[in-house]
């Protein structure tokens, strides 16, 4: 990618881990500024900047300064300035870190829809409940390096040393739950116990 690749650059949307928007703006201004970074059309670009208000829920608090929002908000806010544009493929650096979990639901379900909408996304995160819930492909990275990949099912038994039984209950006793919890159970090089069940 050269300096002026705008045309590539137009079909790319990055939401960086650190918010990054002008504190001297409204959130509506804002979403219209990083849209217009790419979308020159001032009718194109006001459509564009309602859509990502509307998709991200901030319709409330489109004339508000992005410091009087919370950390939910505010990461919305990010993901809006991304996206904005429609790019095609969208870079995503732990969007939910701190935040709150009605916030982190509504990031994730956007992800999701932004993927039924036909963008690409690469989804960085520590979480990998998010990462097994929302990725079709995952890649685990150390320093810098692929050490594995695949579907979630794939890096599953990728790590599987011996046989995995689950037991399911729908209510257990004290008792029961007790003895479940006498079950034999494993050691890790760490010296963590590791029971042989998942409940």
């Amino acid at each position: 990618m050269r300096p002026d690749s705008y045309e590539l650059k137009r079909q790319i949307g990055v939401v960086p881990q650190n918010v990054a928007v002008f504190d001297q703006m409204t959130v509506y201004e804002n979403i219209d500024y990083f849209c217009g970074l790419y979308i020159k059309d001032r009718a194109r670009r006001k459509e564009l900047t309602e859509e990502a208000i509307r998709f991200t829920g901030l319709e409330d608090y489109r004339k508000m300064m992005p410091r009087k929002l919370s950390g939910g908000l505010l990461r919305r806010l990010n993901i809006a300035c991304g996206i904005a544009h429609k790019p095609k493929l969208i870079i995503m650096d732990e969007p939910t870190v701190a935040v709150d979990p009605q916030s982190r639901n509504r990031i994730l379900e956007g992800i999701l829809e932004l993927n039924r909408q036909g963008s690409t996304i690469i989804y960085t995160s520590h979480y990998m409940e998010e990462v097994e819930l929302i990725c079709s492909r995952i890649v685990i990275m150390d320093h810098g390096r692929s050490i594995a990949s695949g579907t979630t099912e794939e890096l599953k038994r990728m790590i599987r040393t011996g046989e995995t039984i689950r037991i399911e209950g729908i209510t257990l006793t004290e008792e029961q739950m007790a003895a479940v919890k006498e079950l034999p159970s494993r050691r890790c090089p760490s010296g963590e116990c590791i029971p042989n069940f998942l409940h």
